[in-house]
């Protein structure tokens, strides 16, 4: 078996083939898929270059990608059909090759998302010093519908982002990570302006709607929203409270601000993820009129680095 980058368009589209299909999808359905993931990748100046396949002679048994986005993370794709006991090694060792260059790129982690009835692709991400991460349920909301929230906010002012407040988020974002139930074990892998330039990679940035709530003339939470114009919606990036401002009701203002702001650009929905173990926010979500979209469960390997030895890198963050 040999693993190698695409020789040529050919055996790029017939790589992305294999990861485009779907078990609950017709097979016409996959060249259609790899049209939009190739439009989406030119919307928003994201590489596909980074494809390796595993090959038998001249048949192509497996392929991984790995989407790099800024704040030097990257996302991975393997195809959901394949079989543990037929290309699954193939698998495992495109994903091992894909993690070294990956390395080479200064990439701090590699992060793959897959149902969670996918036990055959948490296997394999297993056997390929992946690390589960959390399961994330995707929600949104119908923003022709009503608010029924069924409680007040308390009183805020917003600062917008720029240059000027750049600190002021950078300082605001990070304190929100302290005891937060989302994905915390993502909070020391990068350094707050990786994950600000993630955030801002996210859909299309606009400053405008990068906010800090301010409460009593001190900083209480953040939003970060972003646009997905091939919805007609807008994703809450980010939304967090500082701890002392937590159980108070600021969480109910943030996202009510969120629904105005998005129903003010005549947004469809409102959508956003949320870590299944948060079952704070999760009320809150469902207060507003969030429903349950799907599920996916995120699987993760950091890379070694500055300040990561390799035994905390093969077994994922503590």
């Amino acid at each position: 078996m040999n693993v190698l980058p695409p020789s040529d368009e050919t055996e790029f589209r017939a790589a992305l083939a294999l990861l485009m299909a779907q078990p609950d999808r017709p097979s016409a359905d996959v060249g259609h898929r790899i049209d939009l993931l190739t439009r989406y990748a030119d919307r928003y100046q994201l590489s596909l270059k980074h494809c390796l396949i595993a090959k038998e002679g001249e048949q192509i048994i497996a392929a991984c990608l790995c989407v790099d986005s800024a704040g030097r993370s990257s996302s991975v794709l393997t195809p959901a059909l394949a079989p543990v006991s037929a290309s699954g090694p193939a698998v495992v060792r495109l994903l091992e090759e894909a993690s070294r260059l990956a390395r080479g790129r200064a990439v701090l982690f590699l992060q793959g998302m897959i149902p969670p009835e996918a036990v055959h692709q948490a296997e394999l991400y297993r056997q390929a010093s992946f690390a589960p991460l959390a399961r994330l349920i995707y929600l949104e909301t119908d923003l022709a519908q009503p608010v029924l929230s069924g409680k007040s906010t308390p009183p805020v002012t917003w600062e917008t982002y720029s240059p000027r407040t750049h600190d002021l988020f950078a300082r605001v974002v990070e304190g929100t990570y302290e005891q937060s139930l989302d994905c915390p074990r993502l909070n020391s892998l990068r350094d707050i302006e990786d994950v600000l330039a993630s955030h801002r990679a996210t859909g299309e940035f606009d400053p405008d709607f990068w906010l800090v709530a301010v409460a009593d003339s001190e900083p209480a939470g953040t939003l970060l929203l972003s646009h997905t114009p091939e919805r007609s919606s807008y994703e809450v990036v980010y939304m967090g409270l500082l701890p002392g401002w937590r159980g108070r009701g600021y969480g109910g203002a943030l996202l009510r601000r969120a629904v105005e702001l998005a129903r003010e650009q005549a947004a469809a929905v409102l959508t956003l993820a949320v870590d299944a173990r948060n079952t704070p926010a999760r009320r809150l979500y469902r207060r507003f009129g969030f429903r349950e979209v799907c599920r996916r469960d995120a699987w993760i390997r950091v890379l070694p680095g500055p300040g990561l030895d390799a035994e905390h890198s093969r077994h994922g963050p503590a």
